[in-house]
């Protein structure tokens, strides 16, 4: 899968035409999807699984030559070995060997009736076995995310299924005891007879054909097949041999470029180990594709490690594993919901999301996944709302697709984000399959074909502002000096000459120093009020409006502070009065539109219906009480110096 993605992404790039492509793959098939290995049971065949067919290798001048296994590599002359001993040359060699299954130091582990499952080959002797011998029962060893898959296989071949796992529940690398539990009931639900802390000594062949499998702190079990599912091991024998740099726990070591140890050797997929890492999911092999494949073209991407999130149906169940996972967090907040439907938990860490799982349908999941990507804050409301109802959000608070900023990713297997989808749809490319075939998404998992269809179904331009937060938290501090303005006491003078005072209250007492704040204060309102025609002169395009916007925004809490400072929070009698109130109006019924203006994209539903309806209102009293300045304060001037001394 790693190097059809790599292919696949030098395609979309236009760049795979710069190079004559050879892929050598042990297997007698093409390319083919493992995510999805189970369904090849429940219907789907070796060709639906195909990645992509012969044809389009063909079409983009690629040679896959199946079948055939590369046993060495000698990097001083740049060749490698086939099985038959044929050298090739190589300019550039990409190691995407992947990994094979673990089979534990047992006894009788290579009895007739045990298998691993892997391959597609592999599915084929499991089936082929079970029919021979008309097996009844059978069993999985490892309950991790490939032993529930494992035993699904069984199920559809119509197996009396039981799973063995060492820990003391499922899926122990993802999920916590409380969501390894509900787990364990749903599949013990579906007939799946679950038996936690067993260790596995031997198995042992008994009469007719079947097998007993013995344990340690337990009575042996009875079975017609067995399916060891204990974990993968990177593929990484070529590269010891060759002298490459292998991890401390297997895996070909590779850098934010990729390379090996051999800069003409490039290493992706799950034969890598990154940072003494092994990646075992699809999405950060698809990743370490897309980094290669843009540094081949020229670019200067670089690999900053992957998300392992998982979302799966495993045996008719949702199962999802976002973001960090709560072993991985020494001081997060975990907040669960339980209900008939579904275990829920989020971790938070400094009050934002940073992980997630779930047990059973979770409608909120892309929004989820949304606000981990973003790092969002969860407000104490929220929190609440989520131990009450299970979602951090009301109906109409949750963000839309259409809503989600462009470098949002839609497809976590693939890594594709709502901008690719954007663009198709723009150019009129609106059915699912058509979409899956440009850009990849929902070509995996499928999780994310509800997001590529509610944004195919209602496109919709990105409503993601340049600026937006800027100006929010500019808005915010104006409208906290309008209440500094209101509460807080006029600076008096200093009462001594040998006050430490005077020399702050020198700013409103001196003449000079009133001249040097005054001018600046009127400097900074006409370059606030020049950013401010952004939006209203044709000729005033350079820059984005969002842009122009947020800086119009901090001048304008920039003057209030100015004011507090030329005027010591005085505001005077008479023409000043009116001067300085008309200026604190302006700061703060500015910081009201602006709250308003930088929350119209983060809101839906009724909330963001108000605010679309208010915030002009808001921009037109702010400009009605904004004009009178200029008069005002050229008057203030011609009276500072015609009745100054």
């Amino acid at each position: 899968m790693a190097a059809f993605g790599l292919c696949d992404r030098l395609s979309r790039r236009g760049s795979i035409v710069d190079f004559d492509v050879t892929i050598f793959g042990e297997e007698p098939q093409l390319a083919y999807d493992r995510v999805n290995l189970s369904k090849f049971f429940s219907g789907r065949s070796a060709e639906e699984l195909s990645l992509a067919t012969s044809d389009w290798y063909t079409q983009h001048r690629i040679d896959f030559r199946t079948g055939c296994r590369i046993e060495r590599i000698n990097p001083t002359q740049q060749l490698i070995f086939d099985e038959h001993e044929h050298a090739h040359a190589y300019d550039q060699l990409v190691l995407a060997t992947g990994s094979h299954a673990f089979v534990p130091p047992i006894a009788g582990s290579r009895s007739p009736g045990v298998f691993v499952y892997r391959t597609l080959s592999d599915l084929t002797s499991i089936a082929a076995y079970c029919e021979r011998v008309g097996a009844k029962a059978g069993t999985v060893m490892g309950g991790g995310l490939l032993g529930l898959e494992a035993a699904k296989v069984l199920v559809d071949l119509g197996l009396k299924v039981s799973v063995i796992e060492m820990a003391p529940g499922l899926m122990p690398r993802q999920l916590d005891s409380e969501a390894a539990k509900r787990l364990k009931s749903h599949v013990e639900s579906l007939g799946v007879a679950v038996h936690l802390v067993r260790r596995t000594e031997s198995i042992e062949p008994i009469e007719d054909g079947r097998l007993s499998i013995q344990f340690a702190n337990a009575d042996p079990l009875e079975v017609d097949v067995m399916i060891i599912a204990a974990g993968v091991r990177p593929n990484d024998s070529i590269a010891r041999s060759a002298g490459l740099a292998v991890g401390p726990r297997g895996g070909i070591v590779v850098d934010e470029t990729l390379r090996t140890s051999d800069p003409k050797i490039y290493a992706i997929g799950e034969c890598t180990s990154y940072r003494d890492h092994v990646y075992g999911l699809v999405a950060p092999c698809y990743r370490m594709a897309d980094v290669l494949a843009a540094r081949l073209s020229g670019e200067e991407l670089r690999f900053q490690g992957a998300d392992e999130s998982a979302e799966l149906k495993l045996m008719g169940v949702d199962v999802a594993t976002l973001g960090r996972t709560i072993g991985e967090s020494t001081d997060g907040i975990v907040l669960k919901y339980e209900d008939e439907s579904g275990y829920r938990k989020l971790l938070i860490e400094r009050g934002r999301i940073v992980g997630a799982s779930c047990i059973g349908p979770w409608e909120d999941l892309p929004m989820i996944r949304h606000a981990i990507h973003e790092r969002s804050r969860l407000w104490p409301w929220q929190r609440k709302r989520f131990l009450q109802t299970g979602s951090p959000w009301t109906s109409e608070g949750a963000l839309p697709v259409a809503q989600w900023p462009a470098d949002s990713v839609i497809c976590s297997c693939l890594s594709v984000n709502k901008s690719t989808i954007v663009s198709l749809i723009d150019q009129g490319i609106c059915d699912i399959p058509t979409i899956s075939q440009r850009c990849g998404a929902a070509s995996a998992c499928g999780s994310c074909r509800p997001l590529v269809s509610e944004l195919a179904g209602a496109p919709s331009s990105d409503t993601r502002v340049p600026g937006a937060t800027t100006m929010l938290v500019a808005s915010l501090i104006a409208v906290a000096m309008g209440w500094v303005w209101m509460l807080m006491p006029s600076l008096e003078l200093a009462s001594s000459v040998q006050s430490s005072w005077r020399s702050v209250d020198v700013l409103w007492r001196d003449d000079l120093a009133r001249q040097i704040t005054g001018f600046s204060l009127l400097g900074l309102t006409l370059v606030g009020l020049i950013f401010s025609l952004r939006k209203r002169m044709a000729w005033f395009q350079w820059g984005s409006y969002g842009t122009w916007r947020a800086i119009h925004g901090i001048l304008g809490t920039a003057v209030l502070i100015g004011l507090a400072v030329h005027t010591g929070l005085k505001l005077g009698s008479n023409l000043n009065f009116v001067l300085g109130v008309c200026f604190i109006a302006a700061g703060v019924l500015g910081g009201v539109a602006g709250i308003a203006s930088s929350c119209e994209s983060r809101t839906t539903g009724q909330a963001a219906m108000w605010l679309r309806k208010w915030r002009p209102r808001l921009t037109q009293i702010h400009l009605w009480v904004t004009w009178p300045l200029p008069a005002l304060v050229v008057l203030h001037v011609i009276s500072f110096y015609w009745f100054g001394d």
